[in-house]
């Protein structure tokens, strides 16, 4: 005869009886010596690798850190038994902000497909804003976000966004990859998952041959 076993109420067995859910892929990583905080950074990488292969892309790196804003310091002295100490309080913090990218463009090979340079007195139609340095090089520089906005960061990112024209002169882009690959092309690397599957699109994917050469 065999003996009905109790249930085992330990946490232990409750935890494990419980379904898990599969912990996604880590976001964050390194892709050609970049590294990317997001998967719609590493979108974003693709689509700029496979531009630099053809040439069009001189380099893409890091963006560095721009102050927007100084902070705001009260100096007062202290008065001590013999003498007084110089003293400051911080009252309001600096504010600053990095961009994702920086890209260098060959104006020859991007200007009439990819890049639309500021001044240039011709209509915006081309999907990334590009400005020309006193050393004579194109550049532009990159925020990406996502196309579902779950924290409210885009709207941060439109205030720093002017004050970035404002105090530096500097335009950034905002990308996101889900709008920019239907209107220009999808790279090869997004279009199959890690899993080796055909990633679902809800656009019709153009090849970067048929979107440099106006198809």
């Amino acid at each position: 005869m065999l003996k009905r076993q109790r249930n085992d109420t330990s946490s232990k067995a409750q935890f494990n009886s419980k379904p898990h859910k599969v912990k996604k892929a880590d976001s964050k990583g390194v892709y050609k010596t970049i590294e990317y905080d997001s998967f719609e950074e590493l979108s974003f990488l693709y689509w700029a690798f496979e531009l630099k292969n053809q040439g069009v892309i001189k380099s893409i790196r890091r963006s560095p850190c721009y102050l927007l804003s100084d902070a705001l310091i009260n100096n007062y002295a202290l008065a001590l038994k013999t003498k007084s100490k110089p003293m400051e309080q911080k009252i309001l913090n600096g504010h600053s902000y990095t961009p994702e990218f920086v890209i260098e463009w060959d104006y020859k090979k991007a200007k009439d497909r990819v890049i639309h340079v500021l001044g240039n007195q011709t209509k915006w139609e081309n999907p990334i804003i590009a400005q020309m340095t006193e050393d004579g090089s194109y550049i532009s520089h990159i925020e990406i976000k996502p196309l579902w906005d779950q924290n409210n960061m885009e709207r941060l990112f439109k205030i720093n966004m002017k004050w970035m024209w404002q105090r530096h002169g500097i335009y950034v882009n905002l990308i996101k990859p889900q709008e920019l690959f239907p209107h220009s092309f999808t790279p090869k690397e997004y279009l199959v998952t890690k899993t080796g599957h055909q990633r679902k699109l809800k656009w019709k994917a153009k090849t970067i041959y048929d979107f440099l050469n106006n198809k």
